[in-house]
């Protein structure tokens, strides 16, 4: 029975990445679909809150998975404070469309009146572009008034964005908008939440992903994808459940000497032990990969849970994990 021996953690500083991470204004957290970025999402929220920080916790076109961890499920568009130093938003297409009709009109009973129509509905949900552009600008806009350069109501918005194509389409928007409107206010905005995007110093794309080829391969083409197309960086990319440590060496000899004397008996464990420490070496190789494609102190790591759901006492486990890495 070969297994993996300790190894070091597998991100350079982690304490380090994710302090940056937090002294940001804004987070947007993405991934393909199924890797765990609505609990990467949360579990950013608690250690903001720990340190003090008031967080926004933004979900977009998705039934809110953060506000059950919170014993809330009654999170809408307006923020709702779920736990302290942080609230909850959930938002459809539908919400950011009346919120920039609202602030254009000015006339919030004629844009309620108007988006009653099923047609105007229609239209705006077959839009493809629009879904992401509207949503765009009410993340801007809330980042402004209410960020730490606004009124300070939050010092950091985290937002949990639908998957890897959503992003992409969402940093083309500007740039989209800059093509169509070369004056007015249109082009003020779509000038506004370029600079938001881009500046490193501001926000931080933070991508997550599984130990396996495919979400890894997807993760690493969605980064070379920004970089190419918009010279933006992923600030972090985050591993997610790395299966730890099954024994102690010591205790995975002594099974070796057990099962050599009567394999029947210890079969089963041999087993399972073979394949927690498979599946460890595989997320050694993909953290190997990725630390090799990025920038230093840019791989943070999540160990894997043994439980069906997590509570939210799970997730603060996870917010300290997260600044150690897995060893």
């Amino acid at each position: 029975m070969t297994l993996q021996t300790p190894s070091p953690p597998l991100a350079e500083d982690p304490d380090r990445t994710v302090d940056a991470l937090l002294d940001r204004e804004l987070l947007l957290v993405t991934g393909k679909g199924g890797v765990g970025k609505s609990t990467v999402a949360a579990i950013l929220a608690r250690a903001a809150a720990a340190r003090g920080k008031k967080v926004l916790l933004v979900e977009f076109e998705s039934v809110s998975r953060a506000a059950p961890l919170f014993g809330s499920h009654a999170v809408g568009a307006e923020p709702r404070q779920v736990a302290p130093h942080i609230w909850a938003q959930s938002l459809s297409a539908m919400d950011s469309l009346r919120y920039f009709a609202i602030r254009q009109l000015k006339v919030p009973a004629l844009v309620h009146l108007a988006l009653r129509n099923k047609a105007v509905e229609g239209f705006f949900r077959a839009s493809p572009a629009v879904r992401p552009a509207l949503f765009l600008y009410q993340l801007w806009t809330t980042v402004e008034e209410h960020g730490p350069q606004g009124d300070r109501h939050w010092n950091l918005v985290i937002c949990d964005l639908p998957t890897s194509g959503f992003v992409a389409g969402m940093y083309a928007i500007p740039n989209m908008l800059s093509g169509v409107f070369r004056t007015g206010p249109l082009a003020t905005y779509a000038e506004g939440m370029r600079a938001l995007l881009r500046d490193p110093a501001r926000t931080g794309l933070t991508l997550v992903t599984l130990p396996e080829d495919m979400p890894v391969v997807e993760t690493l083409e969605l980064r070379a994808l920004l970089q190419a197309r918009h010279g933006v960086e992923a600030a972090a990319i985050v591993l997610n459940a790395v299966m730890p440590h099954s024994h102690d060496p010591d205790v995975l000899d002594a099974l070796d000497r057990a099962a050599d004397r009567d394999p029947a008996l210890l079969d089963p464990w041999q087993l399972t032990a073979e394949r927690i420490a498979n599946r460890r070496a595989k997320a050694l190789s993909a953290a190997r990969q990725l630390r090799d494609a990025l920038p230093p102190n840019r791989l943070l790591t999540l160990p894997w849970r043994f439980e069906r759901e997590l509570s939210l006492q799970a997730v603060d486990e996870l917010a300290l994990a997260l600044r150690k890495g897995v060893a």
